[in-house]
Parts: C-alpha cells; sequence; structure tokens
C-alpha cells in the first residue's frame, strides 16, 4: 500500500500583500506530477487547505481543480485545520457528491463541526484489491468546542490534550473494530500539536503552545500518522513513532527561510515495517534573510536572485533612501523589508550595574533615545520627551478609593457563601 501525504496548503496567504497565485499553481502542479509518478492507493490531505475562513473564490477553485485530479489519481481525503471553515467543508462535499464516480467517495472532505464527536472512519481497497486501508480523521478541534465536548475536563492546563486523547481513543477503537491483522493497514491522521514538533514560527503561535500540545506518546501505534499544523516537515517523537508532518509546500515566511519543503510518501503493509520517504518540492520563491553593511549585500547580490529578500543593514550612521539603495545593489530580487541596525541610533541596553548605580542614568536620555530609534518625528519626539519628564518628576498623589473600590473591598471582606445564604433563609 502506498500512500501520498501532503498538508497545510494555506491558499490565499500573501506576503506581505505579495500574491503568491503563481507559486501555488506551480508547487500544486508539482505535488501533482509525484502524485501521478508514484500511483499512490490514496492521498491525504492533513489540513489547513486554505489560509482563511472565508477564501477568495479563485482559491477554492484553485483547490477544487488540484484536488479533482488528485481524486482521478487515487481516493483523497482532505482533513480541516484550524484555518478551514467547517461550512465550506460542507459545501465542498456536497460538490464531490456530484461527481460521476462519488459512489466509490473518490474525494472527501472531514470537519469538525457541532457539539457531537468530530472525526471518522474511513475504508479504501488498495489498487490491486489485496489489501484494505483503514484511515481514521480527526481535524481540528478547537479549544472552545472542547468544553462543549468535555464538560467535564475543566480549562486547567493539560485538559485540552486529555480531551484529544479520549477522541483519539474512540476513533481508533471503531478503526480497529473488524480489524483484520492479515489484510489492513491503520493509519491515523489528525491536525494538532505534538509537544516535540519543532515550529516553523509562521503558525499562529497562540495555538502552538504547551497548553495545547499533544504528547507523542499519545499518537496511536498505527502504520502512519499523517499530521497537520506545523509547516516545517518533520518526523515526529524521534523516529520511534511512522508519524510526520508533510509541513507546507511553500516557505510561509522568513522564519522558513532554511527549510526544504516535501511531500511525503508512505509505503505499509501487514507484518512489515512502514517506509517513509519525503519528496523534495522545488516550486516557488526561496525566503531569503540579510543582515550586513550595503557593501557587503552588494558583493552576495548573486545569491539572491529571484527570492524574496528581507534585509536589515548595519550602518554607522543613518543612511538615506535606504530601501532605494538595497534595491539598486539588488535588481533581480524581490525586496519584501528592509530594517536599518544603525550604530548612531542604537539604544543601549541597561544592566545591573546602571540600576546599581542610577545617578549616572538619565531616564529621559534613555528613552530619548529609544524614540529617535523607533523614527519618531523631532517634533513629536521632543513633545513626547517632556510629557514624559513630567510625568517623571510629578510625585504621586494619594486619593481616596472611589466608591466603586470601597463597594469591592467590602465584598471581598465578606465574600457571599451558599452556605451563608441557607442560614440566613432558614433564620428568617
Amino acid at each position: 500500500m502506498k500512500a501520498l501525504h501532503t498538508s497545510d496548503w494555506h491558499l490565499g496567504r500573501a506576503l506581505q500583500r505579495r500574491s503568491r497565485d503563481d507559486e501555488f499553481d506551480a508547487v500544486l502542479a508539482e505535488i501533482t506530477a509525484i502524485a501521478e509518478s508514484v500511483q499512490p492507493d490514496l492521498i491525504v490531505h492533513s489540513g489547513d487547505l486554505f489560509d482563511s475562513y472565508r477564501p477568495a473564490h479563485k482559491d477554492v477553485l484553485r483547490a477544487l481543480r488540484c484536488l479533482n485530479a488528485f481524486a482521478r489519481i487515487a481516493p483523497t481525503v482532505v482533513l480541516g485545520g484550524n484555518h478551514d471553515s467547517p461550512e465550506l467543508f460542507d459545501l465542498l462535499n456536497y460538490v464531490a457528491a456530484l461527481r460521476p464516480d462519488a459512489d466509490q467517495h473518490r474525494l472527501r472532505f472531514v470537519h469538525s463541526r457541532g457539539d457531537t464527536n468530530p472525526g471518522a472512519v474511513l475504508d479504501f481497497d488498495s489498487r490491486d484489491g489485496h489489501q484494505r486501508i483503514r484511515l481514521a480523521a480527526l481535524p481540528y478541534v478547537h479549544p472552545n468546542r472542547y468544553l462543549h465536548l468535555f464538560p467535564g475536563f475543566g480549562t486547567t492546563e493539560g485538559a485540552y490534550a486529555t480531551g484529544l486523547r479520549e477522541l483519539q481513543e474512540g476513533l481508533l477503537a471503531r478503526l480497529r473494530d473488524g480489524y483484520a491483522p492479515e489484510r489492513d493497514v491503520l493509519l491515523f491522521t489528525a491536525h494538532q500539536y505534538v509537544a516535540s514538533a519543532v515550529p516553523a514560527q509562521s503558525e499562529r503561535m497562540w495555538e502552538v503552545r504547551e497548553p495545547y500540545a499533544t504528547d507523542a506518546d499519545a499518537l496511536p501505534q498505527v502504520a502512519y500518522c499523517a499530521l497537520g499544523h506545523i509547516h516545517k516537515p518533520q518526523p515526529v517523537g524521534a523516529g520511534r513513532l511512522p508519524a510526520r508532518y508533510a509541513g507546507s509546500p511553500l516557505q510561509m515566511d522568513f522564519g522558513e527561510s532554511e527549510e526544504t519543503k516535501s511531500v511525503t510518501v508512505v509505503e505499509a503493509g501487514p507484518g512489515r515495517r512502514t517506509l517513509i520517504t519525503p519528496h523534495t518540492l522545488h516550486s516557488g520563491r526561496r525566503l531569503a534573510r540579510f543582515h550586513g553593511t550595503l557593501e557587503e549585500l552588494g558583493v552576495d547580490a548573486a545569491q539572491y536572485t529571484g527570492v524574496y529578500l528581507k534585509a536589515v543593514i548595519r550602518s554607522d550612521e543613518p543612511v538615506p533612501r535606504l530601501g532605494d539603495r538595497v534595491a539598486e545593489l539588488v535588481p533581480q530580487a524581490i525586496v519584501v523589508d528592509v530594517e536599518e541596525d544603525c550604530a548612531a541610533t542604537r539604544a543601549s541596553v541597561l544592566t545591573g550595574a546602571d540600576a546599581a548605580d542610577d545617578s549616572k542614568l538619565d531616564i529621559t536620555a534613555v528613552f530619548s533615545a529609544y524614540l529617535a530609534e523607533a523614527g519618531t518625528p523631532g517634533q513629536n519626539a521632543d513633545e513626547v520627551v517632556a510629557a514624559f519628564a513630567h510625568l517623571l518628576n510629578t510625585p504621586d498623589a494619594t486619593s481616596a478609593p472611589s466608591s466603586a473600590e470601597q463597594l469591592l473591598a467590602k465584598a471581598l471582606a465578606t465574600p457571599w457563601t451558599g452556605v451563608a445564604r441557607s442560614r440566613t433563609e432558614t433564620a428568617s
């Protein structure tokens, strides 16, 4: 059995308002060509098909064209990610049901909506008919939704991971129901953050923090776990498990400038070890970062041909028309962002020694230097510094607490309890 695993397309994503439609078209064509060459028995997309809950019509069309091409090659399952709208996936499922081969379930969208247990267990026959592929699919479950699914778990740290684990166990029980070891290959796909994974820094960072992390040891023991949510392609569980994040097909942010993008081909069968092979993707512009002087940028200009460039220019004094100077030095690059690292305007970092001898520390001067580094215009900076100095030199006035503060203090001093209330009612 062969499966192709891709993930986190984020169709519609721009790079600081620069459209990447041509790059998406190129990389999706490249993934389709890999699928045609490999001829998998199943294609799994593990979530974040789109970058927005309300993608542009052109991005929906781009997705459907590619997924229809996938479905002609092999049955295709698309999992709902944290960027995907369940309602839109309902619509896409309706469109898939209009296909002439709808009875063969060549294209399916699995999402999470409502207060019912999310997820699905799907069965597919291999091309030769000798094996059955059983896929347990767990879409992204928003932390707010899990409170409805598991009201008894509370909101303590780790409760979300506990809820996900219970969902997984329910899916796995269904997956193993009727399991035939001599012919069945078990797969699991989920859109979630596993604690050992290394984020690419282009994800929604509040959703890839420890309170939302599941443990790698909680992943099921199946032939392969196809994971989505993290944009950096990587194995999970220090190689102990056949589990992998396929990652995004394009470099989404400058934090990914050193990454090689890929899709994953999985070969597995009853009683045999799983073989996982990443296939490198070559489409899409490279994102590059430069930190140095203008002279050094000029020397290295050739290596930035055709890339998106973020440049941090180091100088002793402010450089007039810095953005124009950078563009002139690297005319073959697409300059996305230019920052100045100027020694003359750089703020000094305060140390413990400064705090110990505050007679030498002019806080107003330090604040003024910070405003200069931030680029605050001179007249505005002078007004802000004057206001800052006035506040700094004005002693705090002690005012009487407001009536609201008095009521709050009284309430805190005599807290209401159910026991106290019942005693009062009994006495009356």
